[in-house]
């Protein structure tokens, strides 16, 4: 039995973190064995690098899209390195939160040109790509309105609100990005409509999941 690598993906608010936590405790519940991380923030390094990319600078400056593609891989680079390979050789299931497609969507919505985007992930990556990306789709006025209550229930001690302050014009392209992708590449990529109940986004997921983790030699029923 080989490993799956699974990424999950979406605009900020369409409820990545809830689905995540359904799925660790379904696949627990399962027996399966299943490692779960994120992006930035998988390693030590990568936690420091968390602090820096998604905590609104200090000091104002703007960061040029270019330095702040960069530093995402640093931490991708030891994420893959360090935890993904490693788990993925072991024959889990892994399941992260962000990777190569935010990057893509992200940075790219910021200015990155589409080139520089391939030549870095080829640069890093090189074929290595997720079994299976989910991205949950949400139409961005609506998905911060989430972020909103969300940021005010966790206080003023939750400092990663950088990208939750981007204008809208900007989310907008983040997630046309992201539908992009999905159209460009339907055999990795599935597009999940996530306005829904988060039980009903659940069952949409694993209904993706489910035959991926079968071809790879898991049980899932």
């Amino acid at each position: 039995m080989t490993g799956v690598f699974i990424t999950i993906e979406g605009v900020e608010g369409s409820g990545k973190s809830t689905q995540i936590q359904r799925l660790a405790e379904h696949l627990q519940a399962l027996g399966l064995p299943a490692v779960f991380s994120k992006e930035p923030g998988g390693t030590a390094l990568g936690r420091e690098l968390r602090a820096l990319l998604l905590s609104p600078h200090a000091s104002g400056e703007k960061w040029c899209p270019d330095a702040e593609l960069l530093l995402f891989y640093a931490d991708r680079s030891q994420h893959v390195a360090n935890l993904i390979r490693p788990a993925l050789q072991a024959g889990k299931i892994v399941v992260v939160d962000r990777f190569e497609d935010s990057s893509r969507a992200y940075q790219g919505a910021s200015g990155v040109d589409e080139k520089s985007l391939t030549q870095l992930r080829e640069l890093v990556l090189g074929d290595f790509r997720p079994d299976l990306t989910l991205i949950l789709d949400m139409d961005p006025e609506s998905s911060l309105r989430r972020v909103a209550t969300r940021n005010a229930a966790l206080g003023a001690t939750f400092t990663e609100t950088r990208f939750d302050g981007e204008a809208m014009a900007f989310h907008r392209r983040v997630r046309e990005r992201f539908q992009i992708i999905a159209a460009h590449e339907p055999d990795r990529v599935k597009l999940v409509p996530a306005e829904a109940e988060a039980d009903q986004v659940a069952t949409a997921l694993w209904q993706h999941l489910a035959p991926c983790l079968q071809r790879a030699g898991f049980q899932v029923s």
